[in-house]
C-alpha cells in the first residue's frame, strides 16, 4: 500500500483561512435570515428571490473580506470589523471645499462613498456606490440614496438627512465598524447590512478613490 506523505494535508484539516471563511459565512447566514424573518408583508412576494440569491452574496462577501484585508480588526464570528470609536462623529470635521475637490477629481461609477446619516439625533455613516456622474452639473448619483452635489449636499427631498462625505481613514473606519452616536455620546455599534459589507470589503485603504474590482451593489 502506498503511504501518504507525512506533509500532505488531510482533506479534513482546516486552514486558518478556511476556518475564518466558514465563520464569516455562518455569521452572515444567521444575520441575514434574521433580517429576512422580519420582512414586512408588503414585500413577501420578493422573499423567495432574496433567499435564493443569499448564498451567492454571502460567499462573495466572505471571499472579498479575506482577499482584501481592511486596516481594521476582524471579528469573523460576528462578521464585523471593530476599531477605535471617536467621542464625536468624524463627519463633524469635514467641510464642503475638500469634499468638492475630492469628487471633482474622483467621482466615477463604481466609486464607494460614505454618507453621513442623522435619524432622530442618532448619527452614523453608511456606505453606497456611485452609478452615475454628471460632471456638467457637478453631481453624482448613489445607487441607493440618489443624487448629491460634489460638495456633499443632497439633491432630493427624501435625502435631507444624508450628506455625502469625503472618504478618509477615520470616516471609513466609523462606517465599516458601524459606529453610532446619540446626543454626542457613543452608542453600541450597528451591524452592517450585507450590501454595505459587500461594499466595505472592496475598499482600498491605500487609495479610497480606487476601490478593488468587483461588481458594485
Amino acid at each position: 500500500m502506498t503511504m501518504m506523505h507525512e506533509n500532505q494535508p488531510h482533506f479534513w484539516q482546516a486552514t486558518a483561512a478556511n476556518q475564518t471563511y466558514t465563520e464569516l459565512c455562518n455569521a452572515l447566514y444567521e444575520r441575514e435570515l434574521f433580517r429576512l424573518a422580519a420582512t414586512p408583508s408588503s414585500e413577501l412576494a420578493q422573499l423567495p428571490k432574496r433567499i435564493a440569491s443569499l448564498p451567492f452574496y454571502i460567499r462573495r462577501a466572505a471571499s472579498s473580506i479575506l482577499q482584501y484585508p481592511a486596516n481594521l480588526a476582524l471579528d469573523s464570528q460576528n462578521a464585523s470589523w471593530y476599531g477605535k470609536q471617536f467621542k464625536r462623529c468624524p463627519a463633524s470635521k469635514q467641510a464642503a471645499d475638500p469634499i468638492l475637490a475630492f469628487y471633482s477629481k474622483a467621482a466615477k461609477p463604481g466609486l464607494i462613498v460614505p454618507l453621513y446619516c442623522e435619524d432622530k439625533t442618532l448619527e452614523h455613516i453608511v456606505l453606497d456606490s456611485v452609478d452615475e456622474v454628471d460632471v456638467t452639473e457637478q453631481r453624482l448619483h448613489c445607487n441607493q440614496y440618489g443624487w448629491f452635489s460634489f460638495s456633499g449636499m443632497p439633491l432630493a427631498e427624501n435625502n435631507s438627512k444624508l450628506f455625502l462625505l469625503k472618504p478618509d481613514k477615520n470616516i471609513m473606519t466609523a462606517a465599516c465598524c458601524g459606529h453610532q452616536w446619540l446626543n454626542l455620546q457613543k452608542k453600541e455599534p450597528r451591524l452592517l447590512t450585507l450590501r454595505e459589507l459587500l461594499l466595505a470589503s472592496r475598499l482600498n485603504w491605500r487609495n479610497f478613490a480606487r476601490p478593488h474590482l468587483g461588481q458594485s451593489s
